[in-house]
């Protein structure tokens, strides 16, 4: 298993691939998607099937928070990616999650799990979300929800460019 730094290290730098087509839904409606390859600040967080998908979602509130204060300090110039890879009965349960915390931004729904074959990201959850720059590379690894420090670094990136 590679560490921290060794993740930070091959990570940093490397263009995000996304693939066509991918599903985009709204607490289970279809809707207006953001352009995945937009000239914005992108921040991307990637679940994917293993483990407790409800587990890694608790922090949907947080998200909420984040993405507020996001458009409050930046003005729509970072972009929120929320890329799930459910297992085939789990759908319903991130359908569910999503509406019990009132969380209706756009998702995008991967069953195929064709962006984790495009870049083979990390099988550490907490080193699968990422901020990239307007080139759709990474600049930082790690999710902001879980730790307020990440979040402050992202911040402070994104308000010096």
């Amino acid at each position: 298993m590679q560490t921290a730094k060794q993740i930070v290290a091959e990570w940093t730098g490397k263009e995000i691939l996304f693939p066509k087509g991918l599903y985009c839904t709204s607490i289970g409606q279809d809707t207006t998607c953001i352009d995945l390859y937009s000239d914005n600040f992108k921040i991307v967080f990637y679940v994917d099937s293993a483990g407790c998908t409800s587990c890694r979602l608790n922090q949907l509130s947080e998200w909420k928070k984040i993405m507020a204060e996001s458009d409050s300090l930046f003005s729509g110039e970072v972009d929120f990616l929320f890329i799930f890879q459910p297992k085939k009965r789990d759908e319903r349960e991130l359908q569910y999650i999503f509406r019990s915390n009132g969380f209706s931004h756009p998702v995008f729904i991967d069953t195929e799990n064709e962006i984790d074959h495009l870049n083979k990201f990390p099988s550490q959850a907490d080193y699968q979300c990422f901020l990239l720059d307007r080139d759709n590379k990474v600049i930082m690894i790690g999710n902001p929800s879980n730790n307020t420090g990440i979040w402050a670094l992202y911040k402070k990136y994104i308000s010096e460019m």
